[in-house]
């Protein structure tokens, strides 16, 4: 059994407040970089492979139907060429497009593989013996695994999205845009755009992209927690690890459930208090908006009760996981 408390109390006080954690973040960055780049390039090679195998083959549609109606109709697509070389077309095609789905798939599952074995091989594993006789705090280790967890899952996203743009980009789309653009400085675009942004008020917005981070970070603590929980025992620790994991999982729904339960009755009031001319064939515009505002009003509360939820899950897990690794980590 080997605890990091004392090396902790005896790290210089820079140390001890986290000086550390960008040398820290360095390397980690450093250590995983190396293994994201080939992953990431091979998802962009297959989307320009997979473009030039939706613009650059000419392609067929053809259409039937088996039982007489045009909700029944069936649609085939395939490229438009015949004979040998039309069904090795076909073929490589074929194989390019699912090639891309898969690596896509297999780009979210790597970089799932990665965070967790760099937690688990770093921490608990034998490098934990180097790990936690260094003069850095419990804080700033899991800090660092934590933001270069999350600054990769954002990249891997954003790689996965070019690589959707590479695939499906076509000059239709930018004309497209560019109608859409028109269409929102009219008369009735503005309309438009003023009811939206009474059900979505622009802060909202930003408090999302924070409950998106911290979201994020929730999600990390819970792995890491129960990670954590499974290296308290001798053996079975993946088995005791998934089954922290699921305990931990339950543990944060009854929460959310309980929270949920008890605060929407009062973030739904303004919806309640709505009322509208019966009479009327259609509502008004003025009728309408009001609406979009009680909406806005309920949509603001939800938001701040998910953040509420959020932050009471992420210090929770966040405790748990420095309690183990600081009192019960057994690297043996």
């Amino acid at each position: 059994m080997l605890t990091n408390t004392l090396p902790i109390e005896a790290a210089p006080a820079p140390a001890k407040n986290g000086g550390m954690l960008g040398k820290l973040l360095k390397y980690e960055f450093r250590a995983t970089v190396r293994l994201y780049l080939p992953l990431y390039l091979v998802v962009l090679v297959f989307g320009l492979l997979g473009r030039f195998s939706i613009f650059g083959v000419p392609w067929s549609v053809t259409s039937g139907s088996n039982k007489g109606s045009i909700l029944w109709t069936s649609y085939s697509v395939s490229p438009d060429a015949t004979g040998f070389w039309g069904e090795v077309i076909a073929a490589v095609v074929t194989l390019i497009l699912v090639g891309y789905i898969m690596v896509v798939m297999g780009a979210f599952v790597v970089h799932f593989i990665i965070t967790l074995q760099r937690f688990w091989k770093n921490l608990m594993g034998d490098e934990g013996y180097l790990m936690f006789t260094l003069p850095v705090s419990t804080d700033a280790l899991l800090w660092s695994k934590a933001i270069t967890a999350l600054v990769w899952s954002v990249a891997t996203t954003l790689v996965v999205l070019l690589s959707v743009v590479l695939l499906c980009w076509n000059p239709a789309v930018t004309q497209v845009m560019q109608e859409l653009m028109d269409y929102i400085r009219d008369p009735m675009g503005l309309e438009i755009k003023q009811l939206f942004l009474a059900c979505f008020p622009p802060l909202t917005w930003a408090v999302m992209v924070i409950l998106m981070v911290l979201g994020g970070f929730q999600k990390l603590f819970l792995l890491y927690s129960s990670m954590a929980i499974g290296h308290t025992v001798k053996n079975h620790k993946v088995m005791a690890s998934l089954g922290g994991y699921l305990a931990l999982s339950m543990v944060e729904g009854i929460i959310s459930t309980i929270i949920s339960a008890t605060l929407m009755p009062v973030i739904a009031r303004p919806l309640d208090d709505l009322t509208f001319a019966v009479e009327a064939p259609f509502y008004s515009t003025e009728e309408i908006l009001r609406f979009c505002e009680a909406f806005g009003e309920m949509f603001n509360g939800i938001v701040i009760m998910s953040f509420g939820i959020g932050i009471i899950v992420t210090v929770a897990t966040y405790l748990l996981v420095r309690y183990l690794l600081q009192t019960q980590l057994n690297l043996e």
